[in-house]
């Protein structure tokens, strides 16, 4: 779960701390060695600070680790206990929250949405009358992705987010396309609460992390810091080197990717997946929708990016409810990544090995596929597929192409120009009906944009075009009206048209 950003973004010191890793005391270092040196040695190579790997077979944890530090800097090593923000592997236990109310009768995975949020409505006809709770899991609902919902807008409480999506203009046919979607299933978790008479934090935590004994596991960035083993978010910056970034509390998104976890009590968690619903004698979720979340229910567009990027290897590609369903190498995974500022995560089913893991690492980076996919090759004996190289080579094509779309800015640029207008007639609030008001004010004698969280210059460009921080580095074009008043701005394809009086007329 994340907003893709500009790049995947260590101190020498963190070469000596790497072999600072903690084992799992039932596990025996003689059992993994080889993956114990593979792990240590990669991670020195992609600059990962911090990692925790843990191996389900059957109802047994065979492998539990932490390699690397907490934080870059600092000598607190990860454990098997030590926190990440898993990001969108939360989604699956949204699917599960929802299957536990389906099993007592409080909820249909067809049910209609509005029959459980009256106020939730999207802008097609046909969707909006009979969009269900599957459509909302499947990312089918035909509306594209709208992470700057969430993602800038941390002040607003989910049900402020879900009523914005009635403006929120879909770009395929309802049904008919898999597009990855956050803030649909920030809507089936806030279902989820509203069915319980509660919220989904409350509801996740008493009915799947307690009776499986996830007792470190929280929704709630606010949470996992104050926790004495958590681990911190790092990205790295365009030379190479990696920094300690803050915590991004995201948890209006929370059904969507806000749980924290451990790689101890994900090994609970991915136990409850291999034994069919089933913890310590009693069954949680029943078997019929432990299958439903696990069965291919969208097909995915194998042209598409996401499985051009994270599934290159995909014979098919499909999406279940909370989980992508991947045929590799001729064998089937049940699977989620998870991706949120500093953190990466994957949690991996093989059915037919019944066999699961968990990989975490503490940095944005595609390290996090290469060792995913090491493991799965391992545990599958399967060759090595060459997968390291596979992925520092697509991290330098995003980077080459970020240089060269900036290379071709610069060579389309009309040098010499100035804007249409003196700067602070371009000052006032502009407004796009799904994504709320933006300000354009003045601040030292330059203009800047201020939307929500993002607070950003505006260096000029050329004619009335400016170069943003939004996201990722960018270009805003304000359109002037018939008298020569700035009258909306354009960035990142979003419009946004201005609802303050326009500036007086000065001389210029």
């Amino acid at each position: 779960m994340k907003m893709r950003s500009c790049g995947l973004r260590v101190a020498l010191a963190v070469a000596f701390l790497f072999g600072l890793a903690t084992t799992c005391p039932a596990q025996e270092k003689s059992d993994w060695p080889s993956l114990d040196a593979s792990i240590n040695s990669s991670m020195k190579e992609w600059k990962v600070p911090g990692a925790a790997v843990t191996i389900v077979k059957d109802q047994s944890i065979v492998y539990m680790k932490g390699f690397g530090v907490r934080e870059m800097g600092k000598s607190d090593p990860v454990t098997p206990d030590t926190l990440f923000d898993i990001g969108s592997c939360t989604k699956a236990f949204t699917s599960a929250a929802i299957a536990i109310l389906v099993d007592e009768g409080k909820m249909q995975w067809d049910g209609k949405v509005n029959e459980y949020l009256p106020f939730f409505h999207l802008r097609d006809p046909l969707a909006d009358e009979t969009v269900t709770i599957r459509d909302l899991l499947t990312h089918r609902t035909g509306v594209p992705s709208t992470d700057l919902l969430w993602y800038v807008y941390p002040e607003a409480s989910r049900e402020q987010l879900i009523r914005r999506l009635a403006d929120a203009h879909p770009n395929a046919g309802f049904r008919t396309k898999f597009q990855y979607q956050n803030m649909m299933y920030v809507a089936a978790g806030y279902a989820v609460g509203q069915v319980a008479h509660s919220t989904w934090d409350d509801f996740v935590r008493t009915r799947i992390f307690q009776p499986l004994g996830m007792n470190e596991s929280d929704t709630s960035s606010i949470d996992a810091e104050k926790s004495p083993d958590h681990a911190s978010p790092h990205e790295q910056n365009p030379d190479g080197s990696v920094k300690v970034i803050p915590w991004h509390n995201i948890d209006n998104a929370g059904p969507a990717g806000s749980i924290n976890s451990s790689a101890r009590d994900m090994a609970k968690w991915m136990a409850l997946q291999l034994n069919n619903g089933k913890h310590d004698g009693k069954q949680l979720i029943t078997e019929k929708n432990m299958r439903e979340m696990q069965a291919p229910q969208m097909v995915i567009d194998s042209a598409g990016e996401i499985p051009t990027i994270f599934f290159p290897d995909s014979t098919q590609l499909s999406y279940g409810l909370g989980w992508f369903v991947q045929q590799y190498r001729g064998h089937q995974l049940i699977l989620h990544a998870g991706d949120i500022d500093g953190f990466s995560t994957m949690v991996v089913l093989i059915p037919e090995i019944h066999t699961a893991y968990f990989v975490v690492i503490n940095l944005g980076s595609f390290y996090r596929q290469v060792l995913s996919y090491q493991i799965a090759d391992r545990l599958l004996g399967l060759p090595d597929a060459g997968w390291d190289a596979h992925f520092k080579k697509l991290e330098a094509d995003f980077k080459a192409e970020e240089q060269s779309q900036e290379k071709t800015w610069e060579s389309k640029r009309a040098s010499g120009t100035h804007p249409s207008r003196d700067l602070s007639a371009y000052v006032g609030t502009y407004q796009n009906a799904e994504y709320g008001d933006a300000e354009i004010v003045m601040e030292n004698q330059k203009l800047s944009l201020h939307f929500h969280s993002i607070k950003t210059d505006l260096d000029h460009f050329q004619y009335d075009t400016f170069i943003v921080k939004f996201g990722e580095k960018t270009r805003l074009t304000f359109c002037l009206n018939n008298d020569g008043d700035p009258a909306s701005f354009t960035v990142n394809a979003l419009d946004f048209k201005r609802v303050a009086a326009p500036a007086p007329r000065r001389n210029e």
